[in-house]
């Protein structure tokens, strides 16, 4: 019986070293035969391609991000130019349609010059201003008279200031003149400049 159990005991010992030693033999195989399929491969090759790649890839997502914060901070730029357009345009149809206008000024406020007034008016633009359309290089403000104020030393190189400035080939008329109440020193005007004006303003008003 002892015999026995011993035999038992040596078969099965046997077969677990057996087992063991085959077991080792066939992932040594194992092992040497990735080794051989992967240097055929050229798994290293690969590891470095797909390295490579990533980096490209990690590349071009930076790249797009910074475009991306780029083209956001334009398009922010961008809506704040267009926002202060608006206003400008709205700022600029309220200056249009005010009963008050700018006094545009020519020559020079200093003695010996003297200061007259004009009321000039375009009459291009106040025909395209009553078909309800914008002149295409004066503001609709000339389609009625503006005040003009000219500073030069009689009342001829005023008007004749005033034309170079405000041609009439271009549309504008003079409709009303007039000296300024006092010069640039807070003198008063001779009564003949006074008359040459009146006549003057007589004659355009007339050829209007």
């Amino acid at each position: 019986m002892l015999g026995s159990i011993v035999d038992l005991f040596r078969f099965a010992v046997a077969t677990f070293v057996a087992a063991l030693v085959v077991n080792i033999i066939i992932g040594a195989y194992a092992y040497i035969y990735a080794r051989h399929l992967r240097a055929r491969a050229g798994e290293r090759k690969i590891r470095d391609r797909l390295t490579r790649y990533a980096r490209i890839a990690t590349g071009l997502e930076n790249r797009v991000d910074a475009r991306k914060a780029t083209a956001a901070g334009a398009a922010s730029v961008l809506f704040g130019t267009e926002r202060q357009e608006k206003g400008l345009r709205n700022r600029l149809r309220e200056l249009e349609n005010a009963p008050y206008r700018f006094v545009r000024m020519l020559g020079a406020e200093q003695f010996p010059n003297k200061g007259y007034e004009f009321l000039v008016f375009n009459s291009s633009v106040s025909h395209q201003v009553k078909r309800g359309e914008r002149h295409p290089f004066f503001d609709s403000s000339w389609a009625r008279p503006c005040p003009v104020h000219v500073w030069a030393r009689s009342a001829e190189d005023a008007v004749a200031d005033l034309e170079r400035a405000f041609p009439r080939a271009s549309g504008f008329k003079i409709v009303f003149s007039q000296p300024l109440a006092s010069g640039p020193a807070g003198t008063a005007l001779p009564q003949e400049e006074i008359s040459a004006v009146e006549v003057e303003t007589a004659e355009r008003m007339e050829a209007v």
